[in-house]
């Protein structure tokens, strides 16, 4: 089922809906190996958008690292919990 930019948006919420309140940063590698890697192309065209989209709405923040990753902000954790 093809998934658009809203779609991939609350995949990316939901995924930190289940880990918890305590964890306010995704699993290492959750997001480019098993999340990005499940997408067909059109989707990861679209997968980009979404993390700006969520990142310029205050939800979540980038951290960088070897692996790129998303931390909950305290707005995304108000808005999911």
């Amino acid at each position: 089922m093809y998934k658009d930019k809203k779609a991939i948006k609350r995949d990316i919420l939901d995924k930190f809906r289940t880990l918890g309140s305590e964890q306010d940063l995704l699993p290492p590698q959750w997001l480019e190996n098993d999340y990005f890697e499940s997408l067909d192309s059109q989707e990861k065209k679209l997968f980009k958008k979404a993390v700006q989209e969520l990142v310029s709405s205050g939800l979540v923040e980038q951290v960088q690292g070897p692996i790129a990753n998303l931390r909950l902000t305290q707005k995304g954790a108000d808005l999911i919990h």
